[in-house]
């Protein structure tokens, strides 16, 4: 940001900016061990939203004289994305799959990374939830949407310590 507080366009954070990655599955090594098999998320996709989905208590006591007080007790971080359905991409042909949108349980479990705009990485096991794949006008590409709802605490990684 310059000193007048203007801004220059590269103190703007923007989205394409973001790494998302989604298990797709996992695959056998030759010593008997499994590794996972991750695809990276962004071809078609336009629009990202992350949000916490906060629990909150909310409490108003006499002392307070009608007066509320909210507190954030919980919470669960959500990514959303939307888009249009491009066949063929490994992470879109994984996420819109019959198995997963018309599976319940462990089929629409998996594990998702997101690498922020400053480096540092979220990843958590994660479902899929909400999964539309169908939408639009007649000539227009099919609009998709999924909503990527981490299961616990997601492990935060900074810049640095993220080896590849």
């Amino acid at each position: 940001m310059n000193t007048n507080g203007s801004v220059n366009a590269a103190d703007l954070s923007l989205n394409y900016e973001y790494q998302l990655m989604v298990r797709t599955g996992f695959s056998g090594s030759p010593g008997g061990g499994t590794t996972e098999n991750y695809a990276p998320v962004a071809v078609g996709f336009d629009n990202i939203t992350e949000s916490l989905n906060e629990v909150l208590y909310q409490s108003g006591f006499i002392s307070d004289k009608g007066w509320g007080s909210s507190y954030v007790t919980g919470g669960q971080m959500i990514v959303t994305l939307t888009g249009v359905r491009v066949k063929g991409d490994k992470a879109q042909d994984y996420i819109f799959s019959d198995e997963v949108m018309y599976g319940f349980g462990k089929a629409r479990e998996t594990a998702f990374r997101m690498i922020l705009p400053e480096g540092d990485m979220v990843e958590c096991s994660a479902t899929l939830a909400k999964i539309t794949r169908s939408g639009g006008a007649a000539n227009q590409p099919t609009a998709i949407s999924v909503e990527i709802h981490f299961n616990g605490e997601p492990t935060y990684t900074a810049k640095e310590d993220i080896t590849e």
